[in-house]
């Protein structure tokens, strides 16, 4: 039975001063002994638990329905109070993850939708009101239908919007490293001097 043996591929990085190939793990270069510069990598926030999310929800739809509550009757604001709890919401929350942020408006929209439903028609059945007579004559227009209709979209902007206003964290400042070459009888010494911030020990090595 013949067996084929596949190359293996290994992924490096060179140095950046004379481009030799570094092995993993390298700090300084086998060749030229410069110290390996690497870049840091970019922190991931944790998932939030779910009842943290459901919690900003149920906080930013109280929020839209006292601003709706507040708002004369002549007045449609549509989707304005859940979008403006949304943002309130998740900037307390500080949801720094994107779908957390969509997550708390998504639950915004439809817990402020639930008590404004459950207020408005708990009220018309306990008043035992006919609708006809509850809403009148008011007839529906294209942008009552439109505003309604464009609900979910306003919330995953509302999502967006909001993580975008929460600001990220300060970058660390990089620190400098400076070295000295200098040759000996047995071989070339690389000195490695070490800001006083982070010590005020020279680190040495030999190639």
């Amino acid at each position: 039975m013949a067996i084929s043996i596949q190359p293996l591929v290994f992924s490096m990085i060179n140095c950046e001063r004379c481009g030799y190939p570094l092995p993993d793990g390298a700090e300084y270069c086998p060749n030229c002994g410069a110290p390996v510069r690497r870049k840091p990598e970019a922190a991931v926030p944790p998932v939030a638990p779910i009842g943290k999310l459901l919690q900003a929800g149920v906080l930013g739809a109280f929020l839209s329905v006292m601003i709706t509550s507040i708002a004369p009757p002549s007045i449609q604001l549509y989707f304005i109070p859940s979008f403006i709890s949304s943002l309130v919401s998740v900037y307390l929350f500080r949801a720094r993850r994107l779908d957390e942020a969509v997550t708390i408006s998504l639950a915004v929209y439809l817990f402020a939708d639930a008590i404004l439903g459950g207020l408005i028609f708990g009220s018309i059945y306990v008043e035992n009101i006919p609708l006809s007579q509850a809403y009148g004559d008011y007839m529906l227009t294209f942008v009552d239908v439109a505003m309604y209709v464009a609900d979910p979209v306003t919330a995953v902007i509302a999502g967006y919007v909001g993580n975008r206003l929460i600001a990220k964290p300060p970058a660390r400042k990089p620190v400098s490293y400076r070295y000295e070459k200098r040759r000996e009888p047995g071989g070339i010494i690389y000195s490695l001097e070490v800001p006083q911030e982070k010590s005020s020990v020279g680190l040495s090595h030999n190639v």
